[in-house]
């Protein structure tokens, strides 16, 4: 593993500790980033806001990753992410991609999940989330 795949560690293990500045300090000032299924963000200071917004519902995050392979500057991972939203027990597999520069910063990340599967545990703890056809 290079350098960006530790960076990657590193990240993945700080959202245990819920500090959106410190997670948006690993990216660069232009970085993108779409981890939601829904929106791409772009710029560290918007990254800032967007993951202020997603721990004010998102708490205990314990990130697991099973699997990490790079080349050159894209780390890859595989991952279960299991947290609490909104207080109800999420566990979730993740596929996710970083695009590490060469200061170790990140210039974007994506995630790849099933969105049906998060709302399906929402709403079989009673929190309003609807599955999808496919669920």
């Amino acid at each position: 593993m290079g350098d960006g795949a530790q960076a990657v560690r590193s990240f993945i293990a700080a959202w245990s500790g819920g500090d959106a500045r410190a997670l948006a300090d690993y990216f660069t000032d232009d970085a993108t980033v779409w981890n939601d299924g829904v929106q791409h963000v772009s710029g560290r200071e918007a990254i800032f806001e967007h993951f202020k917004g997603q721990l004010a519902i998102i708490t205990d995050c314990d990130f697991e990753i099973t699997a990490v392979a790079s080349d050159g500057g894209t780390v890859f991972t595989e991952r279960v992410d299991r947290m609490k939203i909104s207080g109800a027990p999420v566990e979730l597999p993740v596929a996710g991609v970083f695009e590490v520069d060469d200061a170790g910063k990140f210039t974007a990340w994506r995630d790849y999940f099933d969105l049906n599967a998060v709302m399906a545990q929402l709403a079989a703890a009673g929190l309003g989330g609807t599955p999808g056809p496919d669920s």
